[in-house]
């Protein structure tokens, strides 16, 4: 049995959207928090404004911070990019997007990037929109595997894609993907949406599960951790039982926390103290 420390957890700079990157940087500090994961969207690192893609500045700040990238998150929800899309224009330009952030995550010197399936328009056919997405992950996954980098490919929440967002479409994800470059990224809101559990998914994929997303809510919601119905010690138990060594993002979301991202951080990893 692996004992989870604090040392396995990350915080992430969604939450601090509304605030400069460096202001981020400076509250890890404050909170006395080392790892965290780079979510890509502005007004932090972000490919679309050339004054926003300086990879080499953003990797001297964290360095003059003393922090460690655990994980690069190209926003791929909110925004309309998707590798599963019905239009080729919009297929294409979701491709260049992440291929452009697999080259920023090995520049980076992290070590994977987060990705996810897309989604397919609920008129079409389910397996036209499956076929695209397999068809732009192998692409992904190439660039990936050229430039020394990991995918972890992310189950997500039913009104987030229709292709995987349980136990059984994840199966049927990562049986079709055998490349060691294609690892997993468990997400808690949508496996106990679903359901299910991490001892399933554990049991199934094994060392392919390379991150974890450990949120909140009721189920949903993406709150700080503690002030939800997840069963948080439960959680870090079963994970620390399975022998889980790699990072967990302790991912919030939700809006409202965006005037006090700190305060929402503090709780989370308060939270998880409390169980280690």
């Amino acid at each position: 049995m692996n004992k989870i420390t604090i040392n396995n957890f990350a915080a992430m700079n969604m939450i601090y959207s509304r605030y400069s990157f460096e202001y981020f940087l400076e509250s890890l500090k404050r909170l006395d928090i080392q790892n965290f994961e780079l979510w890509t969207g502005a007004p932090h690192l972000n490919n679309f404004v050339p004054s926003l893609s300086d990879v080499g500045k953003i990797k001297k700040q964290v360095k003059d911070h003393k922090l460690n990238i655990v994980c690069v998150t190209p926003e791929q929800v909110m925004y309309p990019h998707n590798i599963a899309a019905t239009d080729k224009g919009l297929r294409e330009f979701s491709l260049n997007y992440f291929l452009k952030y697999i080259e920023m995550t090995a520049e980076l010197e992290t070590d994977k990037m987060l990705c996810c399936a897309g989604w397919g328009n609920y008129d079409d056919k389910l397996e036209d929109s499956w076929e695209r997405s397999i068809e732009g992950l192998s692409i992904l996954l190439e660039r990936a595997r050229k430039v020394g980098i990991k995918l972890a490919f992310e189950i997500l929440c039913p009104n987030e894609s229709n292709l995987v967002y349980n136990f059984e479409t994840t199966k049927k994800m990562m049986d079709t993907f055998s490349n060691p470059n294609f690892t997993l990224c468990l997400d808690t809101v949508p496996i106990k949406l679903s359901n299910s559990n991490l001892p399933e998914f554990f049991n199934e994929f094994k060392q392919r599960i390379s991150h974890v997303h450990m949120t909140d809510g009721n189920p949903t919601g993406h709150i700080p951790v503690g002030l939800g119905e997840h069963p948080i010690g439960q959680y870090i138990d079963e994970l620390g039982e399975y022998d889980y060594n790699g990072y967990i993002t302790l991912e919030i979301g939700n809006s409202a926390w965006q005037k006090k991202p700190e305060e929402a951080t503090k709780i989370a990893f308060d939270t998880v103290k409390s169980f280690l």
